[in-house]
């Protein structure tokens, strides 16, 4: 006759809080484990089914971090300072939220990071005021208006040069600092004068991080214009990404043709 015996296995987990262990044991009898592998599997799934440990694996965390991050760049006005960045935030937390409903937990995971960084960017891109339109000081003295034919073509001769970057750099390369500093003489001549500066990229990377790309190479144009003088809100960004491509080639000349920002008036 085969002799049972008595099992306890004590078990050490934390409370719902994870503040404390929580000491527990199970009793149980069954018969030689070597010669009943089964029972071995039953205990395991016993304890595992009985434990908080054995949670299911989801993307709460990832989507609730993701959602917190959009609630703050909403705060800062992001939607209206840092629109392209914000709605590819917006767009990467839909698709996480879509992916985690399907039981894609691992790419809902890596989108809702996705979504998370776009939003911390869209936050950094918007500092307090940056949606109000800057208004005129009354003692702020009237500058001079040059509306001539002759300027007003200088400006759109100017405004046809397309400033180049490198690839997946957003910095003013020395080829295009002449070009610029001849446009902010130009607009600083003439005030009236309300610019629009394009951000574009070549097709490699994901459509969100274009236009992101596209958004700081456009800034990068701004930031340099108003260095050299020009009045901040007479210059409007804009990215466009990959969505405007002027050579729809597959090569690195295209792909260098690509990766610019234009100047448009407004």
């Amino acid at each position: 006759m085969r002799k049972f015996g008595i099992f306890t296995i004590r078990t050490e987990t934390q409370d719902a809080l994870g503040r404390r262990p929580i000491a527990g044991s199970f009793s149980f009898a069954a018969r030689s484990f070597a010669a009943r592998p089964r029972a071995a599997l039953l205990l395991a799934v016993m304890v595992c089914t009985s434990l908080t440990g054995c949670s299911k694996n989801t993307a709460d965390l990832e989507l609730d971090a993701a959602r917190k991050a959009m609630d703050k760049a909403s705060a800062q006005k992001a939607s209206d300072c840092a629109t392209a960045t914000y709605k590819a935030a917006e767009t990467a937390l839909n698709e996480a939220q879509k992916l985690a409903a399907d039981g894609k937990i691992d790419e809902a995971k890596a989108k809702a990071m996705e979504a998370e960084t776009l939003a911390d960017q869209a936050a950094l891109a918007s500092p307090p005021g940056c949606d109000e339109p800057k208004v005129a000081t009354p003692d702020e003295p009237a500058q001079p208006e040059t509306t001539d034919a002759s300027m007003n073509l200088s400006i759109e001769s100017a405004l046809k040069n397309v400033i180049y970057f490198d690839y997946n750099d957003a910095s003013i390369r020395e080829d295009s600092k002449a070009v610029l500093e001849d446009v902010a003489a130009l607009l600083q001549k003439a005030p009236a004068t309300r610019i629009e500066v394009e951000g574009h990229c070549d097709v490699r990377g994901s459509t969100e991080y274009n236009l992101h790309l596209g958004e700081r190479r456009a800034t990068s144009v701004k930031k340099y214009l108003t260095a050299h003088g020009v009045e901040p809100s007479h210059v409007a960004v804009i990215s466009y990404g990959e969505e405007r491509p002027v050579d729809l080639g597959m090569s690195e000349e295209a792909h260098q043709k690509n990766r610019r920002a234009e100047l448009k008036r407004q």
